[in-house]
């Protein structure tokens, strides 16, 4: 394994636009050789997936209504809630040293000092007696990286079903019938005599980071973070994004994820689209609603777009279901 200097980066901001500016900000500026395990806690929010529709995901009017933030993140995944009760992380680095198996040791590591046996289960998720308490999602562009993720320890569940919209196809694809029973928070698996949970938890990553890393180690506090950065992550455009007028519609779940085709036609021609997704993979659907914009709803011509040579095979599992839309 190789060494590396670890920045440990610790905020008392609570405001997830000034948070999530902060990630993509540190992301950008990470240097060769150093990782940056980044902690962060957001006062009552949902945080969707870069490529999910939020009217969808959550319940949009109630989050205005009881003045809960709802932000968009960079990297894909499905929504998620945050309150004081949960831990975020955020493992930062430059390609040489980005490796999702290590990082994800390390929160499993944190759990075991706390004493927590939690297993990872699934793309993406941390659970113990097999239910979650810690969903991962990864961000990468021009050799800059991140793996953030969530770490329940007392969330209020209440909150988490009044404000998420969770699909039936969801659902019924991990085997149960409420998002309440598919989640835990880790206050039910630790001893009560660790007192403050959320710091000794911050202590257990801190330890666990230390040991897999062995180079220097910093402990900083967030740097000034530029203002247009903030203003991006707390803007309606970049939230909410713009809704098109749709005529047709297409669901599907694939192993990696949902997929939402919204059409809109001008008679046999597809005028503009908008896909929406809870896939890891944050790309290509941007790809695939350039490509149909201005293609002719039909089979043969949906099949016969030429896709970028680096494009996933995801994006032909796309284009397949929305030729097989067609009457």
């Amino acid at each position: 394994m190789k060494k590396a200097d670890l920045r440990i980066i610790l905020t008392d901001s609570t405001n997830p636009y000034n948070n999530l500016a902060a990630e993509e900000y540190l992301t950008f500026t990470a240097q060769e050789g150093t990782v940056i395990l980044y902690l962060w806690q957001n006062a009552h929010t949902i945080v969707i997936g870069r490529n999910q529709n939020p009217w969808r995901e959550c319940n949009v009017e109630q989050i205005k209504q009881d003045d809960v933030y709802l932000a968009r993140r960079m990297s894909g995944g499905g929504a998620v809630y945050h309150d004081l009760g949960n831990l975020n992380f955020t493992f930062i680095a430059r390609d040489d040293l980005f490796d999702i198996g290590r990082q994800t040791d390390v929160i499993l590591l944190a759990c075991r000092l706390m004493g927590v046996n939690a297993v990872k289960n699934g793309r993406n998720d941390l659970t113990i007696d097999g239910r979650k308490f810690s969903g991962h999602a990864y961000f990468s562009s021009g050799g800059c990286n991140y793996h953030h993720g969530t770490v329940m320890m007392d969330v209020s569940s209440d909150d988490m079903t009044k404000y998420l919209r969770v699909s039936e196809a969801k659902l019924q694809s991990k085997g149960v019938a409420s998002v309440r029973s598919r989640v835990a928070n880790l206050k039910d698996y630790i001893d009560p005599e660790k007192g403050d949970l959320i710091e000794a938890m911050k202590q257990a990553l801190v330890r666990a980071a230390t040991r897999e890393y062995a180079g220097k180690v910093t402990v900083e506090d967030l740097p000034e973070i530029p203002r247009e950065l903030k203003e991006k992550y707390a803007s309606e455009e970049w939230r909410l994004g713009s809704r098109i007028p749709f005529s047709k519609e297409i669901s599907y779940r694939f192993d990696w994820g949902e997929v939402q085709v919204e059409l809109n036609m001008r008679g046999e021609y597809i005028e503009n689209c908008r896909l929406y997704s809870d896939a890891l993979e944050t790309e290509v659907f941007s790809v695939i609603e350039e490509l149909l914009r201005g293609c002719k709803y039909d089979a043969s011509e949906i099949l016969g777009i030429r896709l970028p040579a680096n494009v996933s095979a995801t994006a032909y599992e796309i284009l397949e279901l929305i030729a097989g839309s067609v009457e």
